[in-house]
């Protein structure tokens, strides 16, 4: 019997989701990069998935933003494993929302969405979401 994952959606303000530079939460986890390197907005929440195909969204703002790349990561084994990594387009970045499908053929424990941001970026994470999804076409 294959395992039943149920999705997953947690709002900014869940302890699940970390940050290296959080300046407060409310309904959303605010952050604001100190002006020297880069830094992990948000990382988490370490879930355990089952082998299948998935969609991970992650909504955001950007409120302040110097140059420099945002990109999005999936590590597991507490970031031992980076599974994938690339840089948020501008067009993510302007919307607010990274929508990103993914074929995890083997179940991964600790799984972490990471949105790492250049020095001197201000902004908030408003929900992560991680839901089974159907398998693109080969």
């Amino acid at each position: 019997m294959a395992d039943v994952f149920e999705p997953i959606r947690i709002s900014g303000s869940d302890s699940r989701l970390e940050s290296e530079i959080e300046s407060g939460r409310d309904e959303v986890l605010h952050f604001k990069a100190p002006g020297t390197e880069s830094r992990l907005a948000v990382y988490g929440p370490y879930a355990s998935l089952p082998t299948g195909h998935y969609r991970l969204e992650l909504q955001f703002s950007i409120s302040e933003r110097a140059l420099g790349d945002i990109s999005i990561e999936l590590c597991h084994l507490k970031a031992a494993l980076v599974l994938y990594t690339r840089t948020v387009f501008p067009w993510e970045v302007e919307c607010g929302f990274i929508r990103i499908s993914y074929p995890f053929e083997q179940s991964v424990q600790d799984l972490e969405i990471r949105l790492r941001v250049p020095p001197n970026c201000e902004g908030s994470i408003k929900h992560l979401s991680i839901e089974p999804g159907a398998a693109q076409p080969a």
